[in-house]
């Protein structure tokens, strides 16, 4: 009788272990979802952000490439693209360490000047943007003084 009673406590601390270990594999699959989520809402801020900043420097310069190139020292220019390299930390970095890049490529008809500002990740080439922007900017007439 001793006997059976010991063998059903062993089976209900048996089960008992099986649902720990089921609850806990649980709850670490959703630490790990969740710190996968807010790092990727980090990348997503930050992104937004080096967006606004291109595009309100392409808005203030009438898109003058080779001024925003003065704003953003570490800039790559190219004909009608400034590059844009961020390390890990999203400070800007050179492009051999780069872990994101932000890309300002223009064109210019006369008075109106566009451009299509895109964040996305450097390594991960199947990866979509985090964030882009298309800007329309009319140039406005600049004249003289008037006395």
């Amino acid at each position: 009788m001793k006997h059976s009673h010991s063998t059903l406590f062993l089976m209900e601390l048996i089960i008992a272990i099986l649902f720990f270990s089921l609850a806990s594999t649980v709850c670490i699959q959703l630490f790990a979802k969740s710190h996968l989520l807010s790092k990727q809402t980090v990348n997503e801020n930050y992104a937004v952000t080096h967006t606004q900043n291109l595009a309100e420097s392409f808005l203030a310069t009438d898109g003058d490439l080779a001024q925003m190139q003065g704003l953003f020292p570490d800039a790559l220019k190219n004909e009608n693209t400034l590059t844009l390299y961020f390390n890990n930390d999203w400070n800007p970095c050179d492009k051999d360490f780069a872990q994101f890049v932000a890309t300002l490529e223009t064109s210019s008809d006369g008075s109106l000047c566009e451009a299509d500002i895109t964040v996305s990740p450097c390594n991960k080439a199947e990866e979509k943007a985090l964030y882009s922007l298309h800007i329309l900017h009319h140039i406005k007439e600049r004249r003289g003084n008037i006395e």
